[in-house]
Parts: structure tokens; sequence; C-alpha cells
């Protein structure tokens, strides 16, 4: 084997990005490691099965104890696995750039503002981004009433959970919102002027009324 052909079994075999230039998969690596784990957990326990359907024999009860013991071993690095797996995407979801609000400077921007240029997005023909820039002002003004603070690990769904709990006078009006939102930014559905217009108008009363809450 030449230095080339050596070198590149080296780096397929690698785990570290900057090597490879390849993503680390995090769910694979879980998993070897949970199969790996639970493997020599496994050899380490030692089950009679001549006698687990045999009662009364002398090796019955210390078998079903190990069958019971494997079975908690399962679980236990089934539920380690899932959690592990959660913990990353929410690390992943957080260090994602500012999604909804990407390209927009939330620490100084308005809800009005936000509103203002929706509004030209749409005379420009940039529905989709319109669509945007008005969820961003509904959940702007949500942040500044104190009712939801701006989170980036948090789904609409989950925002819209805690607004039925919290502020629930907001809730249909948002997830009639999201629901829009949904479907032009994500499912790339087409909206009209028109529609966009009844959208804009129900975005606005909706930070209005936010904006109102005392």
């Amino acid at each position: 084997m030449d230095f080339n052909s050596a070198m590149r079994e080296v780096l397929k075999q690698t785990k570290y990005d900057k090597l490879t230039g390849r993503a680390f998969d995090w769910k694979a690596w879980l998993k070897e490691r949970a199969l790996e784990l639970l493997k020599k957990i496994l050899e380490k326990i030692n089950i009679d099965f001549g006698s687990l359907f045999q009662p009364g024999s002398s090796g019955w009860v210390s078998s079903w104890i190990n069958v019971l013991r494997v079975l908690g071993v399962i679980l236990a690095v089934f539920i380690a696995v899932r959690l592990a797996l959660y913990i990353v995407k929410r690390l992943r979801r957080r260090n994602k750039p500012g999604g909804i609000f990407e390209g927009i400077d939330k620490d100084n921007a308005t809800a009005g503002g936000l509103l203002y240029t929706a509004s030209q997005l749409a005379a420009g023909g940039y529905q989709r981004d319109a669509v945007r820039y008005c969820l961003a002002a509904i959940l702007l003004a949500l942040d500044r009433k104190k009712l939801y603070r701006l989170n980036y690990t948090k789904t609409n769904g989950q925002i819209l959970r805690e607004l039925r709990g919290k502020a629930p006078f907001a809730a249909p009006a948002f997830a009639a919102a999201v629901d829009v939102f949904n479907a032009v930014w994500f499912g790339h559905r087409g909206i009209s002027q028109e529609q966009f217009v009844m959208y804009w108008r129900e975005s606005s009363a909706l930070v209005a009324e936010v904006e109102s809450y005392k």
C-alpha cells in the first residue's frame, strides 16, 4: 500500500471532522457505543436457558432474575441513548443561526418596524420573506411583553402550548399565524397579494393586542 492509499484509509477510520471533512454522525456513534456496552454487560450475565421453563429446578429463580437484569439493562441503555440524542438535537438547534430572526437585529428592531418591512417585502414580490417578518414581529411583541422569551431551541408548537397557559388570549391568533407561516415558509406554498394583506392585518392586530396587554 502506497502512502496516499494509507492516508486515505487512516482518514476513513478517523472520527474527526476537521481531518475528514465529513459530518460527525452522532446517532451512529451513540448506537455503536450503546451496543458495545450492552454486549459487555450481557457477557457478564449468565442465563441458563435450559432452566427457564423448569420451575422448581435449582437454577430457575436465578435464571429469571438474570433475565430481568438483562431487560433492565436494555431499558436503561435505550433511555440513555434517547436522552443523549435529545441533548445533541437541542444543542444543534441552539447553535443554529437565528432561524426566523435570521438577518434581523432583534435587539434594536420593533414589532412595528418588522411589520413595515414585511409590507415592503410583499410589495416587492417577496411574500415568503414577508410572512417570516410578520411572525417575527409577533414573537418580538410577545417577548417584549414577557409573555414569551425568545428562544431558538423552541418550536412554534412549544411556543403555542406556552401561550395557551400564560396568555390564552393570544393563542388562537398565534396558531393561525403559525399555520400560514408553516405552509408558506416550510411548505413553499404560494400566497397571493390579497391573502398576504389579510395575513398582515391579522398579524398587526395580534401585535397591537399583545402590546396593549397589561
